[in-house]
């Protein structure tokens, strides 16, 4: 009669035990459904575009430290003309990202494939600056040598075009100069900040291919970003606008 007593006290405290397992099991289901997973982490990049509130219209300069060391001959840079935006990819993933300023609707920039062809630390454009005249008085602050003559006993003087690096025969480049987000302001040639144009000028070498796309190039990674907030602002701005009258 004992040994039925303890072996049903047995049963008992093993049942409740296997009870309370169950129960906790249960519990950290819940308590691990409740928690939230982050399945999808930003990457410096991507947390660059999303943090800057009007990218890609912004004078914001992105550089990652670590890809640029790794930056060579075989890195490419790609200018987007509708974002007025300039990218350095190395390894397939971008180590700059920078505004530019190309060629006015008079002077457009063209798209396509090239290849660095020339460098000059210090270069001077020889068809667009500054004519003077005999008494050294700037005449044309915005001259074109090329269609302009100069007059007699005057000069002409090229821009300062620093960091020159040459992409076409005709004289189209990258180079040193004003930058406006956004804005189309040059004679064709794609104007860089001071700081991208040095980084840029001590790592492309004669070769360095050098993509110029109408848009954004295929597979941007922050393209859906970028989307996104496009879509949000075109939402937001519909919703603004105060309705005609009937």
């Amino acid at each position: 009669m004992e040994c039925v007593v303890k072996n049903a006290i047995l049963s008992v405290v093993g049942a409740a035990s296997l009870l309370l397992v169950a129960c906790q099991q249960q519990q950290q289901q819940q308590n691990h459904a409740l928690t939230p997973v982050c399945t999808n982490a930003q990457t410096p990049y991507e947390r660059f575009v999303s943090g800057s509130r009007k990218y890609p219209t912004v004078m914001e300069v992105y550089m990652d430290d670590a890809l640029l060391k790794q930056a060579d001959k075989k890195s490419q840079v790609v200018i987007s003309l509708s974002q007025q935006r300039g990218r350095l990819y190395v390894e397939g993933k971008v180590a700059a990202d920078w505004p530019v300023s190309t060629g006015a609707d008079t002077h457009p920039t063209p798209a396509g494939r090239f290849r660095v062809r020339y460098k000059s630390k210090e270069y001077a454009s020889n068809r667009y600056g500054k004519m003077y005249d005999a008494e050294g008085k700037c005449i044309d602050g915005n001259a074109d040598a090329f269609t302009q003559q100069i007059p007699e006993g005057g000069r002409f003087e090229g821009s300062p075009m620093p960091n020159w690096m040459r992409l076409t025969a005709d004289g189209i480049g990258m180079h040193t100069g004003k930058v406006k987000a956004g804005r189309r302001l040059s004679h064709g040639c794609i104007r860089l900040p001071h700081v991208i144009s040095t980084m840029l000028f001590d790592i492309v070498e004669y070769g360095t291919r050098v993509i110029i796309y109408e848009d954004i190039e295929p597979d941007y990674p922050v393209a859906e970003i970028v989307a996104r907030r496009e879509i949000s602002a075109a939402e937001s701005a519909a919703a603004a606008e105060p309705e005609g009258e009937l």
